[in-house]
């Protein structure tokens, strides 16, 4: 899956994708072949964290 390159618009297509498919991230991750922990570092680094609570990223 081509992902976009810059991480804030990468975490709104993923929240978009969660939202849209009704996934938690690891569900969506596997589904997409993403590495979920390269996933969520690198949104990490630019101060996005993902809510398990809410199932989507937030800066």
């Amino acid at each position: 899956m081509n992902l976009p390159q810059d991480p804030y618009m990468k975490s709104q297509y993923v929240n978009m994708m969660l939202k849209a498919n009704n996934m938690d991230l690891y569900t969506f991750c596997v589904s997409a072949g993403i590495n979920v922990t390269a996933l969520e570092a690198e949104l990490g680094r630019a101060g996005i964290r993902y809510d398990a609570a809410t199932r989507q990223f937030k800066t």
